[in-house]
């Protein structure tokens, strides 16, 4: 038996640090493609430099973004390693899981968890979602051992990351009642949910204590997004283009043979309860594919229920390996991704996407991170041979901008705007300073302010350099 356990946890561990290793060479691209990534090491930086709490962008991520502010000053290769380590822990805890769950196949399940794009892109920068899923799966993990103080302990946590983990309380009461025959005990309901509300609430006094009761709000820039984009980033953007087309095909031989039977009632109810409040969630603000992130660990659960071990084998393999291939991203010069030559090019809402057989979203969005910070640096080249004052309208690049000035050749007649309104404008033509603007900026400007005078009131910053 000690034999088997040594064997078991050897296992663990190899696969662990399999994990841990295919994350290390993606850790050095800057701080990763979303501007917000960029924004907490903003707030971090501040933080520490002031001593009060700043919010990369509200309503706060305050338990990592905390973390990050006593570690600021080691470049963003610990940052992103902060979010593999998270992406290591959520492996140990979704194997144990599927184990003590008695599901087959829980070393697949566990690396497909880790291993599907929308994960392991978000594993290699420095973004929340990580920090806030491994906090949930810890919940859930001390869920199905009816501990229900860690579970309710670890869920507040996971809200002190992203305060939309919240959805995960209303689907693990669901599953607390079916695992209990359908009877919930007042006592187990009240705790559960006074433990959760005090934890989530201790984790946002830094932030209340800042910004106030005002702090539970959100910004936008971007305008509500095309029916295209929404399904594309709901769809394969969090899976991948090949587990998609695997999952449909899946899905369309189960209802051809129907067998419905559920071994595991709460868990079913708890995956469809779920579902239900992500996608509500997501058709409000439907910007990022990582906003449903949850419905990874738990939707991989439900499969591994639905499906025989076979067909269940076949899912998880499709979920790594899309991380690999077929990859479908922008051609975008400035913040696209690099790709073969054997590619798919279409234009869809406007944009120019390309298909890639041999080209993963992982790579992808690698590729992508080292375009912005070609631009970027293409950028400061052309500051430093300014010598009249200057203001740039910087939009999604001021926070990459803010964070990799600190190292670029300052040039005191500069002054970078994250977006400027025609009164501000008018003020500083006045003043004798002249306006630019980055690449899409124009655009967004005029979006930002809902009017459309960007273009006559600024200039696009030309640039000599681009590789």
């Amino acid at each position: 038996m000690n034999n088997l356990l040594l064997k078991e946890n050897f296992k663990l561990f190899i696969l662990a640090l399999l994990v841990l290793l295919s994350r290390l060479p993606f850790l050095n691209a800057g701080y990763g493609v979303e501007e917000d990534s960029w924004g907490i090491a903003v707030a971090a930086y501040h933080t520490q430099l002031y001593g009060v709490m700043e919010a990369s962008r509200l309503p706060g991520h305050p338990v990592n973004e905390l973390i990050y502010s006593i570690f600021w000053g080691h470049g963003p290769c610990l940052y992103n390693f902060f979010s593999a380590i998270c992406s290591v822990i959520c492996f140990i805890l979704f194997y144990l899981t599927l184990k003590k769950l008695n599901f087959k196949n829980y070393e697949w399940a566990a690396l497909a968890l880790v291993f599907t794009p929308v994960v392991y892109i978000n594993s290699t920068c420095t973004i929340d979602y990580l920090w806030a899923l491994m906090f949930a799966v810890a919940s859930f993990y001390a869920l199905i051992h009816f501990n229900l103080f860690w579970a309710a302990l670890f869920l507040g946590l996971a809200v002190g990351c992203r305060i939309n983990t919240a959805v995960l309380y209303i689907p693990f009461l669901i599953y607390i009642y079916f695992e209990n025959n359908k009877q919930v005990e007042p006592a187990q309901f009240l705790k559960f949910s006074f433990v959760f509300g005090i934890v989530s609430l201790l984790c946002f006094i830094p932030i209340i204590s800042v910004y106030g009761w005002d702090f539970f709000t959100y910004s936008d820039q971007f305008p509500y997004p095309s029916i295209a984009k929404i399904i594309y980033k709901a769809s394969i953007g969090v899976v991948g283009l090949l587990a998609f087309i695997v999952i449909f095909i899946l899905l369309i031989l189960k209802f051809i043979k129907p067998n419905f039977k559920s071994r595991n009632l709460a868990l079913k109810y708890l995956f469809f309860s779920l579902t239900l409040l992500q996608i509500l969630a997501y058709l409000m603000l439907p910007q990022k594919s990582a906003y449903l992130m949850l419905l990874v660990p738990f939707g991989i659960l439900w499969f591994a229920d639905f499906l025989n071990a076979q067909a269940f084998k076949v899912l998880c393999f499709s979920l790594m390996l899309s991380s690999f291939v077929m990859s479908v991203n922008l051609t975008d010069p400035y913040r696209g991704a690099q790709h073969s030559n054997m590619v798919i090019t279409k234009t869809i809402s406007g944009q120019e996407l390309f298909l890639d057989p041999f080209t993963g979203p992982v790579i992808s969005d690698y590729t992508k991170r080292l375009n912005k910070l070609n631009y970027t640096a293409a950028v400061f080249k052309e500051v430093s041979k300014m010598n009249a004052p200057t203001i740039i309208i910087c939009g999604w690049w001021f926070n990459q901008i803010i964070i990799e000035q600190m190292d670029a050749k300052n040039n005191g007649k500069v002054k970078y705007a994250f977006y400027l309104n025609p009164k501000l404008m008018e003020y500083y033509l006045l003043k004798g300073y002249q306006i630019y603007y980055l690449s899409e900026q124009e655009v967004y400007n005029d979006l930002f302010y809902k009017f459309s005078r960007t273009k006559s009131l600024a200039s696009p910053l030309l640039l000599d350099y681009w590789n």
